[in-house]
């Protein structure tokens, strides 16, 4: 196979060349190694922000959901009470009503018995007065 006689020097750089080529392949091992390592990390750490991401959104949701809520209950808080301060003061205004009418009656009742009494004593009175001093 190999008719030509080989020399030393011709052995030692053709091993000097292997062990070169022995050397950088082993360093690029290690630097792929390396490499894959680094982006294994990066995959790790993106799957966390990833998570951190998914985790956010979803407390987000919550809160969107609660606040929602506690709009529509501010809504519906707003419109009872409106509606009762509507009720209160339509009652308000019907006793105030009722409560004139009442004052309005005492008042004509009080005045009638007055007149009575008025009329009573001056025509008592004016009997009085006009029998004794006019016959």
């Amino acid at each position: 196979m190999f008719d030509t006689p080989v020399t030393t020097s011709e052995l030692l750089t053709a091993w000097r060349e292997a062990t070169r080529a022995a050397e950088l392949a082993e360093r690029l091992a290690r630097i792929a190694t390396e490499s894959a390592e680094r982006a294994e990390r990066q995959a790790l750490g993106s799957e966390e922000i990833a998570d951190l991401a998914e985790q956010t959104a979803a407390s987000a949701m919550r809160a969107a959901e609660r606040a929602r809520a506690a709009a529509n209950e501010a809504r519906e808080l707003a419109r009872l009470g409106r509606q009762e301060r509507l009720a209160g003061a339509q009652a308000a205004a019907h006793d105030a009503r009722a409560l004139e009418a009442d004052a309005r009656a005492e008042y004509h009742q009080a005045e009638a018995e007055s007149r009575k009494r008025h009329d009573g004593t001056s025509d008592a009175s004016a009997r009085t007065n006009g029998q004794a001093g006019w016959r």
